[in-house]
């Protein structure tokens, strides 16, 4: 043969329709430059697909199943004004928390292609981590922080591995530059053939797990709603068991009669509370949608005792979770899975300027799947000028509470950021309760003179300095949920 002719190029261009065994004999190497390709072009949508379902509780709102797609009009505050591109063709608002954007190319993907699902990434990770899918099972989203881009999410082991596909100015696809595809099924034929390339071997689409109707996520669970009103009477729901008591009044599980289906239900007695602070606990709940944050279904303020019906969570409070069974086998990629769940939820209440004031593991809520939901607005606040004075009469978790919201009584979310530094604490050491040889007053001098809690065996480097960030003194030193949000990212890999 030429020089400079070899043999795997002979037989590559003699025998092509082999092409497959030659990729695998001889795996392409990365060119600096990209390979020109035959590209497919076609219009630009701006398209939007749903990713909860939402039923509408007005005449303005539209209601949407999850993986239906829309086409956005306008904004509308924590709303879009969004059109149906196929059926009724209906117009309305839903919230912008329940879409995702997906402007891309026509037929780049497609929910007919294998392994694509319309899901965020935190929603990727619980599926795939799900059985019958294993080490290499994969899908493709929409990415959640490019909006026209996708994601390639792969499972490795107990964790999950999120790469970005990129595209260029000619709308060719890639993971890394200089080897591009005209589709992502064909990037992702590519990879499977040449898996050592990510390191992680590609070797089925996502399965789809057919869930119980009572086990099926919902998030939100509107489907109970009223479309006229939050208002229910007493008599649709009945209490079953009683999880737990708190400042304002005691949780039970329930059943909405009328539907027959499992809630949490929060009792309040009038004389306990002021009605000032019920009336700001129901608002809260009503505007704020997050699937990292418990939903509102129901109230019953006429009368006594107040119901507030939520969402139920299969799994309990995060404290008691971790002593059980089942939570003392978590591994560090599960601790890592809980910290960016609450992280993202309270990144949406920061963005919202609501502060918890109380978070804590025994205010998050594990369901199925290790899915996580912060609870108890009982003490959320929303903020003006990003502050809040609460009234010193009421009950403060000393140990969880920043030195600034507890020598000043004044409340931000960065006074939220140290607790939940506390938070990760709780989570290391299996629930354990945090300064646990300390009284309270010893917990406030000790703080104030700069003691922190000690780092645990099991908690990386990176992360106890995440949590000494966290309990900066300066509360404008402390990062914000979002950055908090993004630190966590890297940590698991996240790659977007």
């Amino acid at each position: 043969m030429d020089d400079g002719y070899s043999m795997n190029s002979f037989l590559k261009d003699h025998l092509g329709f082999l092409r497959c065994l030659w990729d695998k004999i001889w795996p392409p190497e990365e060119a600096p430059g990209e390979p020109v390709v035959v590209t497919v072009s076609g219009q630009k949508l701006d398209m939007m697909t749903v990713l909860y379902d939402f039923d509408a509780r007005t005449n303005d709102e539209l209601s949407v199943m999850q993986g239906e797609e829309l086409c956005k009009i306008s904004d509308e505050g924590e709303y879009m004004m969004v059109r149906k591109v196929t059926g009724s063709l209906e117009i309305g608002l839903v919230p912008s928390t329940y879409v995702t954007f997906t402007s891309s190319p026509v037929n780049s993907v497609s929910n007919t292609e294998s392994g694509f699902v319309e899901v965020s990434r935190t929603e990727a990770e619980r599926l795939l981590l799900m059985p019958p899918n294993v080490s290499g099972s994969y899908l493709i989203r929409p990415s959640d922080s490019n909006v026209g881009l996708y994601s390639l999410s792969v499972r490795k082991d107990e964790k999950v591995i999120h790469f970005l596909i990129n595209k260029n100015n000619r709308e060719e696809f890639y993971l890394k530059p200089g080897r591009v595809f005209a589709t992502i099924q064909e990037l992702v034929n590519f990879h499977k053939i040449n898996w050592k390339l990510l390191k992680i071997p590609l070797l089925q689409p996502y399965i789809e797990v057919a869930l119980d109707e009572n086990d099926r996520m919902y998030t939100p669970e509107q489907d109970l709603r009223s479309n006229d009103s939050w208002e229910r009477p007493r008599s649709e729901f009945k209490l079953l068991n009683k999880l737990g008591e708190g400042f304002f009044g005691e949780v039970w599980q329930g059943v909405w009669k009328n539907n027959n289906k499992k809630v949490a239900i929060k009792t309040f007695k009038r004389a306990h509370i002021v009605q000032a602070d019920m009336e700001k606990e129901i608002n809260a709940l009503k505007n704020l949608c997050h699937p990292n944050l418990i939903q509102l279904l129901a109230i019953c303020s006429i009368g006594e005792p107040v119901y507030i019906v939520t969402e139920l969570m299969t799994k309990g409070n995060l404290n008691s979770y971790l002593k059980s069974p089942e939570g003392t086998r978590l591994s560090y990629d599960s601790f890592l899975y809980i910290f960016y769940q609450v992280a993202e939820g309270m990144a949406y209440l920061e963005s919202e300027k609501v502060v918890h004031r109380d978070l804590a593991t025994r205010n998050v809520l594990v369901g199925d799947n290790l899915l996580c939901k912060i609870a108890d607005f009982g003490l959320a606040r929303i903020l003006k000028d990003d502050m809040y004075s609460p009234e010193k009469n009421r009950a403060v978790p000393i140990k969880w509470t920043a030195p600034e919201a507890l020598s000043h009584c004044k409340y931000t979310t960065k006074s939220d950021v140290w607790s939940f530094g506390i938070l990760v604490y709780e989570v290391f050491t299996f629930g354990q309760m945090p300064y646990k040889d300390m009284t309270n007053p010893e917990v406030y001098n000790q703080v104030e003179q700069g003691y922190r809690l000690p780092k645990t065996s099991n908690c990386s480097t990176e992360m106890y300095k995440l949590m000494l960030e966290c309990w900066d003194k300066d509360p404008n030193k402390r990062p914000s949920f979002q950055d908090i949000v993004e630190t966590l990212a890297v940590m698991k890999d996240f790659s977007q």
